[in-house]
């Protein structure tokens, strides 16, 4: 029973994760399942420590896994401004949230996990390092690119290219 009641309070943070990985809420539901059963299986045999760091790395190895982009629809939007009516304050946040997991889509597998760990999942660099199976260094740098490139497709106009990233990296 534990393990069913520690999925569950985790279910939001990890189909969150996925969602942000792999670009997709219905991809996200999938990913957190089937790592959920495969964590299930390690669990029942004592090899898992900490359940939810366990649960985090093997929703990033899903992902990894499957090797899937998925861009999202933009038809509410598209329809939208076609049909020239303002959109409402819903299709305004589903329009940012398009936006921002687009700009995600664009970023290399490295560059989107550690910003995903970093800023959504609110990580440290050392416990981004750790799930992501590299040094502190590589996350600071792929962190760091990964910014400028959101940056550049989400402002695309060459003021901004003067502007520091955020923590003074740029």
């Amino acid at each position: 029973m534990a393990f069913t009641d520690a999925v569950v309070g985790l279910e939001d943070r990890l189909v969150r994760l996925a969602m942000l990985l792999s670009g997709g809420t219905a991809d996200a539901e999938d990913v957190v399942a089937e790592a959920a059963a495969r964590v299930w299986i390690r669990w029942r045999q004592g090899g898992v420590e900490s359940l939810p760091a366990y649960l985090r790395t093997a929703v990033i190895n899903e992902v990894r896994r499957r090797g899937r982009r998925t861009l999202l629809d933009r038809h509410v939007r598209q329809r939208r401004s076609a049909e020239g009516r303002a959109a409402t304050p819903i299709e305004e946040r589903i329009a940012i949230r398009e936006t921002v997991l687009d700009a995600l889509a664009t970023l290399g597998e490295r560059q989107r996990t550690a910003i995903v760990l970093r800023y959504f999942e609110d990580l440290s660099v050392e416990e981004t390092a750790q799930l992501m199976g590299t040094s502190t260094g590589t996350v600071k740098s792929q962190v760091a690119r990964g910014l400028r490139t959101l940056q550049d497709h989400l402002d695309p106009s060459p003021e901004h290219l003067d502007q520091p990233l955020p923590g003074g990296t740029g």
